[in-house]
């Protein structure tokens, strides 16, 4: 029988409003990915992405690539709207993110 496992967990607020976990060492961003996937400009310009990649990518998209497919347009968020370059653990974001993306896709 394996050990339960506990995992702690803080709640932040950045200084520009950005509300940060923190569980076990690893940030997590709440509602972070919809706000992006909300945004006036960086939601069309994820949506955007999504069609340029299946055009490049016809045999399908990879989970796995979720943090090359959207680091960069998390990366420009967090930094037009919070002031921050490097956003520590992004791909959790990206990750959220892709899985959106399929959300839109199948309604």
């Amino acid at each position: 029988m394996s050990k339960p496992t506990t995992k702690s967990l803080s709640t932040t607020t950045d200084a520009n409003g950005l509300v940060i976990l923190e569980s076990n060492g690893q940030y997590i961003y709440p509602d972070l990915a919809q706000a992006i996937f909300d945004d006036a400009i960086f939601g069309p310009r994820i949506l955007k992405r999504l069609q340029r990649l299946f055009v490049d990518h016809p045999d399908g998209l990879s989970e796995s690539g979720h943090d090359w497919y959207f680091g960069y347009l998390v990366c420009a968020y967090t930094q037009t709207h919070f002031g921050i370059k490097n956003l520590l653990n992004y791909p959790s974001v990206t990750k959220e993110l892709f899985s959106l993306c399929l959300t839109q896709l199948s309604d």
